[in-house]
């Protein structure tokens, strides 16, 4: 949908980066004020903190300073993302489908405005905008469309976790109490005591090239109620066969809060050629996923992989057209609870409701050939070693 000589380089280049630099510092002022943060300045350092940095004053330069490596390591990624635009890039959200008449005007806005062009591309399990323009324009509205998708995205969230508060209040018959509660403290997550178990598993993951620096728990009463009662009625259903798999499901770092949040959907997982069905994916096959993270976050620092118990029933074939999965038998009320790349013997597993699956750690990696070429940020430490503190509670709502 279309929304319709040496020396004298080397100062052309300087002037461009300046140029380039002054773009961003302004959008992100207007940033900060409209978020009150009137403590936000680019910091004027001498000439000599300047060396004793390594920095040069010919050359702008942006500081990163905090205490959450993941947050320093995404936050350098995506300005240096920002400040190498040219005439043409590409955002990448399955958020994007869900843009209602409000986010399409403020589109058609920002092409009037800033003269580019916007153009939305739908393919199999991915949604894109295609944004092309000058340098400087181009800058400015991928700030706003990026910031629109968040804003987005958290309505989404919001509305998600309204749905799991309403249904635990009436499993409990006390849901404004619940409700109450919930919003004190949606989701735990916190660092992971360094088990034989978790031993095992973090040499699991090295084998297949994820270098493993954290591990964390994750705790969601909400979602674990949700689960449980899934878990008791297909149990009920399968005679207490067992009823479900430890998988794996690779997440970008912007979705990782989220899933703790509300759990598993399409949108948050890595995108995928759908051949099994418009579900959600799960491996138990690490190396499997180790492969397509190489190939699809060739460029990403981290990888992000969480562990989940995923309730996957009675399971058949998967098909690309399988929207829900088939009827146990044709004409049939009852249907599959899963379907998977192999029935005999599976690896890839689709389910097609998130109450089916509850995230239980998040396991931060790093590609080992990633590490070798870019510690700009300082070498990273096996997981093991980190004294790693501190406990991430879910933001409430309002």
């Amino acid at each position: 949908m279309d929304f319709s000589t040496v020396a004298g380089a080397a100062a052309y280049n300087e002037k461009s980066d300046l140029e380039i630099y002054k773009v961003f510092s302004a959008e992100m002022a207007k940033r900060s004020k409209m978020l009150s943060l009137n403590n936000y300045s680019v910091p004027q350092s001498t000439r000599e903190e300047k060396k004793e940095n390594g920095l040069e004053a010919r050359f702008p330069a942006i500081n990163l300073m905090g205490f959450n490596m993941e947050k320093m390591w995404e936050a350098q990624t995506w300005i240096q993302r920002i400040l190498s635009l040219q005439n043409h890039h590409i955002i990448e959200n399955n958020h994007i489908l869900y843009l209602g008449r409000k986010e399409h005007d403020i589109l058609s806005q920002l092409q009037k405005t800033s003269s580019v062009s916007i153009t939305e591309i739908i393919k199999p399990g991915r949604t894109e905008l295609e944004i092309k323009g000058a340098q400087d324009d181009l800058i400015e509205v991928v700030m706003n469309i990026e910031d629109m998708l968040c804003k987005v995205q958290e309505e989404m969230a919001r509305k998600k976790e309204r749905g799991l508060w309403s249904l635990l209040g009436q499993w409990t018959n006390q849901q404004q109490k619940t409700q109450d509660k919930m919003k004190e403290n949606i989701f735990l997550k916190c660092p992971a005591p360094l088990t034989q178990e978790l031993e095992d598993q973090k040499k699991q993951f090295e084998k297949c090239g994820l270098q493993v620096i954290k591990v964390e728990k994750i705790e969601n009463k909400v979602l674990m109620a949700a689960f449980q009662r899934k878990k008791v009625m297909m149990e009920g259903k399968l005679h207490r066969q067992s009823v479900s798999h430890r998988l794996f499901q690779q997440v970008p770092y912007q979705f990782c809060n989220v899933v703790c949040r509300v759990g598993f959907q399409r949108m948050y997982s890595v995108p995928c050629e759908p051949k099994y069905g418009a579900g959600i994916y799960f491996t138990k096959n690490l190396k499997i996923l180790a492969e397509k993270a190489k190939k699809i976050s060739v460029a990403d620092k981290l990888i992000y992989v969480f562990e989940a118990e995923v309730l996957t029933g009675s399971f058949c074939q998967g098909h690309p057209l399988n929207i829900v999965p088939p009827p146990l038998s044709p004409g049939a009320v009852d249907g599959y609870d899963s379907v998977v790349d192999n029935v005999f013997s599976p690896e890839t597993f689709v389910i097609f409701n998130g109450m089916q699956a509850i995230p239980q750690y998040l396991w931060i990696c790093t590609q080992d050939y990633v590490q070798s070429q870019d510690d700009s940020l300082g070498p990273m430490r096996p997981f093991a070693q980190h004294p790693w503190r501190g406990l991430t509670s879910g933001s409430p709502v309002d």
